[in-house]
């Protein structure tokens, strides 16, 4: 008489027949993949080349989205229904893409001309100060007549450096604009990306609840349960460290620039409004903002008194003390929950990888990853404790 089988192990079988066509089409297509490199290659960038006008707009949606849901909550709160419940979508949506162009435009306002006063500042200053700076280094330098000579023997042909400096900056651009089809191409093409870009933002405010129910369901049938509550609560803790670290870094560098300006008046210094855009717009980048700051304005106000730049600096180092204790916890450090160490190394190699958008966004990342981690190791310590726990009292 024959041995029935089990269904446990019919099934044990398909799962691993399963499991192993898995391997083989994996083996496969990774053997494709490299034996046509080249060709996969470019398929990737022509596919992330054509979602490009997808991600930004999704990137704008999120930023637009932080004031949104703040003018939402101003917009008659008491009203639930009625028309200010079908009014407070469009009005909202098109409210915070108004605040934004406010915002970039007073930046320009106020940041381009002072980085081109600035500018002509240092090259008209700079040949006085470094012959200054030199008749004080061969005075100190007089009991070393070998260095003294070195230095009083330094001569920079300052209208031929500034000259190169120009041809560099004409030749740069009259290459780009020797094609003037290239020319139309490029702005066709980024007022293209940016009409999309914007139009697909709004898309997404408008109907982001509908979007949400329609990923929630996706990821519930496709993703599994595990796994699909552990990248919820990571995006979750994403979104509020990110929503914090782009509003608390705003609001600092409006406060922090205005304290700047308004202090340097009272104190009588120069070029106050331009340094304190300055050290408002170069606050947005953590740690290292702070001292690119200090070092501009520092040189702008040397170029009219020495004395005074020391002043500065020391005005600047006590209000960064306030700014470092009372304004940034308040603003953004408490939310960000980021030691120091750490912020320093995610500014580095931000900066490192990405340049100016590294050093603006691997604070929040790093944060991010660091709040999961803590979270995490926790959670394991308390499991380890519990079960310790009840292995003493088995």
């Amino acid at each position: 008489m024959k041995s029935e089988e089990r269904p446990g192990t019919r099934r044990l079988e398909h799962v691993v027949n399963i499991n192993w066509v898995k391997i083989a089409v994996i083996a496969v297509v990774s053997c494709l993949c490299v034996k046509y490199s080249d060709t996969v290659f470019h398929l990737a960038r022509v596919i992330v080349g054509t979602m490009k006008p997808l991600f930004y707009g999704f990137v704008i949606a999120y930023v637009l989205n932080i004031f949104m849901k703040r003018l939402e909550k101003w917009y008659f709160p008491g009203h639930a229904d009625g028309w200010a419940q079908r009014t407070r979508r469009p009005v909202c949506v098109f409210g915070s893409i108004l605040l934004v162009l406010v915002i970039a435009v007073f930046l320009v306002i106020m940041v381009v001309p002072a980085l081109s006063e600035s500018i002509q500042v240092l090259t008209k200053d700079i040949p006085k100060v470094f012959q200054q700076f030199q008749a004080w280094l061969i005075k100190v330098l007089a009991d070393t007549p070998e260095l003294q000579d070195y230095v009083e023997g330094l001569k920079i042909d300052w209208n031929e450096l500034f000259g190169k400096i120009g041809k560099f900056l004409s030749d740069g651009l009259n290459s780009l604009l020797t094609s003037t089809f290239s020319v139309v191409n490029v702005l066709a093409s980024f007022v293209f990306t940016g009409v999309i870009s914007v139009i697909f933002a709004i898309y997404m405010l408008f109907g982001k609840e509908r979007l949400h129910e329609q990923i929630d369901k996706l990821t519930r049938v496709y993703a599994p349960e595990r796994g699909r509550g552990t990248v919820i609560r990571f995006l979750r803790l994403a979104h509020e460290t990110f929503t914090s670290f782009i509003i608390g870094q705003i609001t600092e560098a409006f406060i922090l620039g205005g304290l700047c300006a308004g202090g340097m008046a009272i104190l009588q210094l120069p070029y106050a409004m331009m340094t304190g855009v300055v050290v408002g717009t170069t606050a947005l980048i953590p740690v290292v903002g702070a001292y690119i700051g200090a070092i501009v304005g520092a040189f702008l106000i040397v170029t009219v008194s020495p004395l005074q730049a020391v002043e500065f600096l020391i005005y600047l180092a006590i209000l960064q003390q306030v700014e470092g204790n009372i304004i940034y916890p308040r603003t953004v450090g408490g939310s960000i929950g980021l030691p120091g160490i750490w912020v320093l190394a995610a500014v580095t190699i931000g900066g490192g990888l990405l340049g100016i958008p590294g050093m603006l966004f691997g604070v929040p990342l790093a944060a991010t990853l660091y709040k999961w981690i803590r979270e995490d190791v926790h959670r394991r310590l308390a499991e380890d404790e519990e079960q310790a726990l009840e292995g003493t009292k088995g």
